[in-house]
């Protein structure tokens, strides 16, 4: 069970966003051949679309998140000493929580106006929480990411400056995901 878990943490949003961004380059591709070669296409293609685009963005957010892949503003932290370089690392976190927190609560309210509305998409006839629906998980999921990394720094906090921040999720495995083979992998696999 451990390992399954551990599994899905590490591929998760990888294979949802491969998934979503698949069928968004299928469904935008066929409409460019439908269009310009038999003059014709889906009412509903460019909508839907955009709603696959907007659920793999949130997806992707997330996996940054997970990997610490966000963009980091690092000139002032860096003059610091390496404790006080932790210390505002895990305070940047935890402002980032509250930050996605709040969103999580904003997402919900639009969430419950759409229903109270009845907000409709146009070319589907399907509710608008089909796209809010993606902020929604998202920053369920973003919230789930940051606080893991959170406990990541707590309990790595003794270790060297490297370790402890996980640039690229070096240490907790993003490049273990599915079935890819790391290129040092491969290499103790020649060895």
């Amino acid at each position: 069970m451990k390992k399954a878990l551990s599994w899905l943490d590490k591929n998760f949003e990888p294979i949802l966003m491969a998934v979503l961004f698949y069928l968004m380059t299928i469904l935008v591709s066929g409409q460019v051949v439908l269009r310009f070669v038999f003059n014709s296409g889906f009412s509903w293609g460019e909508e839907v679309s955009r709603f696959i685009f907007v659920w793999l963005m949130y997806f992707s957010i997330s996996y940054a998140t997970r990997n610490h892949r966000h963009i980091n503003v690092t000139f002032v932290i860096k003059k610091l000493n390496e404790k006080a370089q932790k210390i505002m690392m895990i305070i940047v976190d935890f402002l980032f929580l509250v930050f996605s927190v709040a969103m999580f609560v904003s997402t919900i309210k639009i969430c419950q106006s759409v229903i109270e509305y009845n907000d409709r998409a146009v070319t589907v006839d399907v509710s608008m929480n089909a796209i809010y629906g993606a902020g929604l998980v998202g920053f369920i999921l973003i919230v789930l990411r940051v606080f893991q990394g959170i406990i990541w720094k707590f309990r790595n906090f003794k270790e060297p400056i490297e370790y402890f921040e996980n640039s690229d999720g070096k240490y907790t495995g993003s490049n273990d995901i599915c079935f890819m083979n790391t290129k040092d992998e491969a290499r103790k696999e020649e060895a």
